[in-house]
């Protein structure tokens, strides 16, 4: 249970986001985050150079969580939004849900555009590229198309058909 615990302490990443950072797949970390698998040494060793984690912490649950008080990770810089990619991103949103037939309130609409921006961000191998990002709005597209297309075949989840 510390190993999710960290995971929620440093921002809650997607599971295979922080997987990534860990040099591990989703499924190793989710094995070893239910208590299913114990953790190599190497694995814990990971958990203190990439987040700061305390090992002795993570080992025992004595002690504070991080070495240090927790300060961003190279991998983990805090970056300004892109203002130009996060419009294109929100237009994009927009586009797919009127193509699919799908009304959201306002709030709602910015949550999508957040959330897609999140998921762009995460699937870059540097998310500071912009053609990189760029380059990735197709995918973004066909993920946003095929979340809507489930969501009208599932009713019920919170999405309204105009």
């Amino acid at each position: 249970m510390r190993l999710r615990e960290i995971r929620r302490s440093v921002g809650d990443l997607e599971r295979d986001a922080f997987a990534k950072k860990l040099g591990m797949s989703a499924n190793s970390l989710a094995r070893y985050e239910r208590g299913e698998r114990e953790p190599s040494a190497s694995v814990v060793a990971a958990y203190g150079s990439n987040f700061g984690v305390n090992v002795s912490w993570l080992l025992t649950g004595e002690g504070e969580i991080f070495s240090e008080p927790l300060k961003p990770q190279s991998g983990s810089i805090i970056r300004k939004i892109d203002q130009a990619l996060f419009k294109q991103v929100g237009r994009l949103v927009i586009k797919v849900h009127r193509d699919e037939g799908v009304k959201l309130p306002a709030d709602a609409l910015l949550d999508q555009q957040s959330s897609a921006y999140n998921a762009l961000i995460e699937r870059a191998d540097n998310p500071s590229d912009t053609e990189e990002l760029l380059s990735l709005i197709p995918w973004l597209e066909a993920r946003l198309r095929k979340s809507l297309k489930a969501t009208t075949v599932a009713p019920g989840i919170g999405k309204n058909q105009a």
